[in-house]
């Protein structure tokens, strides 16, 4: 597992999983903002041999709130300044980027490229429309989606894992589907995205996703179809539901 095995002592001592296997994944990570970039890292620091990272945006001032981005790469692509931190956190990992917007064009097709190849995909987008679009594509395709966001506020936020033909898909979830219409990309006069991004939660949040991620991609634990983090009250709430048959996305898959 990598060239400098005292790297990866501590997590060769968890006693549920090999992480050794992680050297073998291909995780794509769809959207690098504040919570994409944090995942990403945790999985590279893991040990997660592959990655791919698709974000068209660059890096902003406002951006530097977070965690990873740093004031010198300011007017990058996020994805190429992420890949230059990723490659200094552990460059055991292979990490492509992709500038590009997954809806069209050459983002749409590598990211149709990446889920031939992919083990599982991180969903770290905030607009409702592209969660969407992902469920779509990763179902049809049967490729694991992890998708997290927080709320407006920046205070709460949600891991929904969707495991096609076993769990429920994004579309499955109604009261998740009634908060995010609402929950749309807006930005201010000066250009600058209008929701409040809390480091914090989107931390905790990145987190429950590679939580979930591990979990999949080496086969222990019980997998959380949905996770609510309430950071006012400091509660974590999981929940359970079926798969609505009548789902035009997943409905008409078996088990």
């Amino acid at each position: 597992m990598g060239s400098r095995p005292e790297r990866y002592d501590r997590l060769r001592r968890f006693p549920h999983a090999d992480f050794r296997k992680l050297a073998a994944k291909r995780v794509a990570v769809v959207g690098c903002g504040g919570l994409g970039a944090l995942a990403a890292e945790i999985l590279a620091r893991a040990g997660v041999g592959e990655l791919a990272l698709f974000d068209y945006d660059t890096v902003e001032a406002a951006n530097l709130n977070r965690l990873v981005y740093r004031t010198s790469q300011v007017g990058m692509p996020k994805v190429k300044a992420l890949r230059a931190h990723l490659a200094d956190a552990n460059p055991d990992a292979d990490v492509t980027a992709y500038p590009y917007d997954v809806t069209d064009g050459r983002g749409y097709l590598n990211l149709l490229r990446e889920l031939d190849d992919a083990d599982l995909v991180l969903g770290c987008v905030d607009t409702f429309g592209v969660r969407l679009f992902l469920n779509a594509k990763c179902v049809a395709a049967k490729v694991p989606l992890i998708d997290g966001g927080a709320s407006e506020d920046g205070i709460n936020g949600s891991v929904h894992v969707i495991l096609p033909g076993k769990t429920p898909c994004y579309r499955c979830n109604k009261p998740a589907l009634q908060q995010d219409q609402v929950r749309t990309e807006r930005r201010d006069e000066t250009g600058v995205c209008a929701f409040t991004s809390l480091p914090t939660t989107m931390a905790v949040i990145a987190a429950l996703q590679c939580q979930e991620a591990f979990k999949v991609l080496l086969g222990f634990g019980k997998v959380a179809p949905y996770l609510m983090y309430r950071g006012l009250d400091g509660t974590l709430e999981r929940i359970d539901w079926k798969r609505d048959p009548k789902c035009p996305t997943c409905g008409r898959r078996r088990r």
